[in-house]
């Protein structure tokens, strides 16, 4: 069995920092306000998603109950019926995107989630136009008003108060023209205020809660990183001893030997010249073995060292020859971490099975990496593609439980994820950027 699954996140256009061997281009800065709680920690909007089916399902009881109870004020049957046809469609579409397994949640979807239920609300109206006697029972300010709260982990906070800005001037315009079919006799004012206000309370709010918690995360990242910077200004000195330490582990048992005997002998003899070129090979040999080192590489030594502690033979391998890891921002690498951690522990997992191999495709789309500028690395000309293969011994069903949490971070921090699950084989690949489909072969 095969399944297939593919992500692609839009441009957010961050400003990169230089990387080794590669030439910085700039680009301009990434604005707070395009940032989201599901772009900044995936893990917190995982655990907000839970409330969003819920949050559909009050909307729509809401509208059939609103409905029923005003039946004797529905003067167009057929139009209250796709009336709530379109309350259900758009809690249909709110649970469709927000689902870890689509994330993150798109543009294009908050716009069709809005205008279903300026639908929704519309028809409802025209069902009842001329009858309506009064406006605070009406599901439809409400029901859009959820919408944005149920919203607000997944779309920047200046999107949910454009829409609650929008969505308010729908309701008003079509509550002022209503005014003299109402029960209570007021000015026409006092019932779009009313109506108004539950679409901007409920939207303004979701806009707040989205404005804050990403600048709560972008605050708490930056104290992070200055944290680490402030270790590790405080670690550079024991580093550097502990360098001096190991070279002169290396040095002792064979130069300073070598050394005593020159110095005994008062001549360098051409069996001192040999082998001094022998240790010579050998010291660089052993200080330059770990300098190319990228942290993919100290990932696959630790989940190696813990395979052999459990009594098992790994055998993990990375084909990363030009060190792409190394382009990875923080987010990239903590997911990619944590899912090879994972994979490791997985019950059937074959651990001479794990291939993690890097490819560069010709440039294409635009990069849309999605960490914070700070923590960005600085992208070389072409397409950054990582495969990661494995044997799991078990059924694809089981295969896609264990991933699907691991699956909806990946999708927020790469901009595409593809997945084959074909029994006992797992592949995963994930990219810096989108790849340029193949052309068909006529």
């Amino acid at each position: 069995m095969t399944t297939t699954t593919e992500n692609q996140i839009p441009n957010q256009n961050p400003t990169p920092t230089p990387a080794r061997n590669h030439t910085p281009i700039p680009t301009p800065h990434t604005k707070p306000h395009a940032f989201t709680q599901q772009r900044l920690d995936p893990l917190g909007a995982l655990a907000v998603w839970t409330i969003v089916p819920g949050i559909a399902l009050i909307v729509f009881a809401y509208a059939v109950v609103a409905t029923v109870l005003q039946a004797d004020q529905i003067r167009h049957p057929t139009l209250a019926v796709l009336a709530l046809a379109a309350a259900a469609s758009a809690s249909v579409v709110l649970v469709l995107a927000g689902r870890p397994s689509r994330s993150p949640v798109r543009q294009t979807s908050l716009l069709l989630i809005m205008s279903l239920g300026l639908c929704a609300h519309l028809l409802d109206q025209a069902a009842r136009w001329g009858s309506n006697s009064l406006v605070q029972d009406d599901f439809g300010p409400i029901m859009l008003g959820f919408l944005l709260v149920a919203l607000s982990p997944f779309r920047p906070w200046r999107e949910l108060a454009l829409s609650a800005a929008v969505a308010s001037v729908v309701v008003a315009a079509v509550t002022l023209p209503q005014g003299e079919f109402r029960a209570i006799t007021v000015p026409s004012g006092v019932y779009v205020v009313v109506a108004v206000t539950q679409v901007l309370a409920l939207g303004l709010a979701a806009a707040a809660y989205s404005r804050r918690i990403v600048r709560q995360l972008l605050a708490w990242q930056t104290d992070a990183r200055l944290a680490i910077a402030r270790r590790t200004e405080e670690s550079r000195g024991r580093v550097v001893r502990q360098v001096v330490e190991q070279q002169r582990a290396i040095l002792e048992p064979n130069v300073f030997p070598l050394f005593d005997g020159v110095l005994e002998r008062g001549e360098v003899t051409k069996a001192d010249i040999s082998r001094a070129n022998e240790l010579a090979a050998m010291v660089r040999r052993t200080i330059v073995e770990h300098i190319d080192e990228t942290w993919l590489d100290a990932v696959i030594a630790r989940e190696r060292t813990a395979l052999q502690e459990r009594g098992k033979d790994p055998l993990l391998v990375v084909a990363d020859p030009e060190h792409r890891a190394a382009h990875f921002g923080t987010q990239q690498r903590a997911a990619t971490s944590a899912l090879i951690s994972m994979l490791c522990l997985a019950p059937g997992f074959d651990p001479r099975s794990l291939v993690v191999q890097a490819d560069t495709e010709p440039d294409s789309d635009p990069d849309t990496q999605v960490d914070p500028p700070s923590d960005r690395q600085q992208r070389h000309s072409g397409i950054d593609t990582f495969s990661l293969r494995v044997a799991l011994d078990l059924p694809p069903r089981r295969v896609r439980a264990l991933l699907r949490s691991y699956l909806a971070v990946l999708r927020v921090v790469f901009p595409w994820v593809r997945v084959s699950i074909r029994r006992p084989g797992l592949t995963l690949e994930f990219g810096d950027k989108r790849p340029r489909p193949v052309p068909p072969v006529l």
